[in-house]
């Protein structure tokens, strides 16, 4: 095979083109270049030439642009840019570039080479071309299928990530970056994945990560943790892993990663719900003993308590109900007034405008129905409602900061003593209203009688 370029001035056959062949590494080669660069030719082509490209020997060593040729035109410039670069630098290049076949076929092909400068002044670049093609199609059918896979799992959410613990470097799928709150163009090291994480619970992912690394046969891990976006926003992660082996130890780490934060403010959400139910259930559990003992002590007889206990619960259910069917927004006051006084004739009273502007909260709003169906149920017992003629007004005023009240006239009714309005306990206000920072100021006035409700609205 040397004697290929015997009848050539130059150099013989490069030294590894012998052991190229042998192994079946592909096609050496030995090109000359004069000084001024121009008339390159072959000096040495081996006898693997015609199989990989399809062109005799004799015709590369003939014509070197026979084979240039073949170099697909956008990947002409690559291989100049190579040996321009090779040039600049420690003379050495190694690319793969296209090439179509004698017979049409397109290859893909690696050319290596390194140059040495001769006594004269010319340049000899030795080199090996080999045909890379299943190479390249493995790899593009394996980048594929990494393609899928990230779809797949970005379609359930989860963000796709790898880390080479040879190389240190990290992949980062563009679901995985738009989780942590990055672009997909941001740059990911090892350093900037550890700045995300919140300072408190850096520590414990290290831990985690060590603990599954140097786990006798690699293992998987699991941790969930705070993340800090460029932006400040705090988001919950879930990372999932797994440590890869081989015989030198742990060479790569590969793992999906789950926005949680959304499950988290549920949780925070349904914590607070359950906090505020249990508090509304002892609000309402108090209220309801207050009911229960205030009743004992002013009727006179079992079927008394009875009428009286049920009509007061009913207040309190009918306030529930709206207060339920509000979804837990505040409660639109005029709305609440209405429903409690319908039971006792709605058009006796009179409600005036500038109360449907005022809103309660849930606990506040039962208070408020216990509070007018108690006096609505006094009005018909002893006041302006046990005569036909008789009738209420209710009008908003002003309070401080937070509050707002309401004012309870009567009129029309028979003359008002004190000792007549003993039904409505002070323990019962308390436990109706004033917890929650109302009060209630009764006037007992010989026109009829009037309260004033101070209480604390919504918004």
């Amino acid at each position: 095979m040397a004697d290929q370029g015997s009848e050539f001035d130059g150099p013989r056959a490069p030294p590894f083109a012998e052991v190229a062949e042998a192994l079946g590494l592909g096609m050496a080669y030995q090109i000359l270049a004069p000084p001024d660069g121009d008339g390159r030719r072959f000096s040495y082509v081996s006898a693997t030439c015609e199989a990989l490209t399809g062109v005799p020997v004799q015709a590369a060593l003939a014509d070197a642009r026979v084979l240039y040729d073949q170099i697909l035109p956008e990947h002409r410039e690559i291989l100049a840019a190579a040996e321009a670069q090779a040039l600049a630098g420690d003379g050495r290049f190694d690319v793969e570039v296209q090439l179509r076949r004698a017979d049409g076929d397109l290859r893909w092909v690696r050319i290596a080479s390194a140059r040495r400068i001769l006594p004269d002044g010319s340049t000899a670049w030795d080199g090996l071309l080999a045909d890379v093609t299943d190479a390249r199609r493995t790899a593009d059918e394996l980048e594929e299928q990494r393609r899928r896979m990230e779809v797949a799992v970005e379609a359930t959410g989860l963000g796709f990530w790898e880390w080479d613990l040879r190389t240190n470097a990290i992949a980062w799928s563009d679901r995985n970056k738009a989780i942590f709150g990055l672009p997909m163009d941001a740059p990911v090291t090892v350093e900037i994945y550890l700045a995300t994480i919140h300072p408190d619970d850096r520590a414990g992912c290290i831990d985690v990560y060590t603990k599954a690394r140097d786990r006798v046969g690699g293992g998987d891990f699991a941790m969930e943790y705070r993340a800090v976006a460029p932006n400040g926003q705090l988001r919950w992660i879930l990372t999932r892993g797994r440590v890869v082996l081989d015989d030198t130890g742990a060479v790569l780490v590969v793992g999906t990663t789950l926005d949680n934060t959304a499950r988290h403010e549920a949780e925070e959400r349904r914590s607070l719900v359950m906090g505020e139910l249990a508090h509304r259930a002892k609000n309402g559990l108090q209220v309801m003993m207050a009911i229960i003992t205030e009743t004992a002590r002013t009727v006179e007889s079992v079927a008394a308590f009875k009428s009286t206990l049920i009509a007061r619960l009913e207040a309190m259910a009918q306030a529930q109900d709206l207060v339920t069917a509000s979804g837990g927004r505040p409660v639109q006051l005029a709305d609440l007034a209405a429903q409690t006084l319908t039971p006792f004739g709605l058009e006796r009273f009179e409600l005036a405008p500038d109360i449907a502007g005022l809103t309660v909260h849930g606990d506040v709003a039962a208070g408020l129905a216990l509070l007018l169906h108690e006096m609505a149920t006094n009005a018909v017992k002893y006041g302006a409602l046990s005569r036909p003629e008789g009738r209420v007004s209710l009008k908003a005023e002003g309070a401080g900061p937070g509050m707002a009240a309401l004012h309870w006239r009567e009129r029309g009714g028979p003359p008002v003593e004190p000792s007549n309005r003993r039904g409505f306990g002070t323990k019962l206000l308390q436990a109706a209203l004033r917890q929650h920072g109302g009060k209630v100021e009764p006037r007992f006035e010989p026109d009829g009688f009037k309260a004033r409700i101070e209480f604390r609205v919504a918004g």
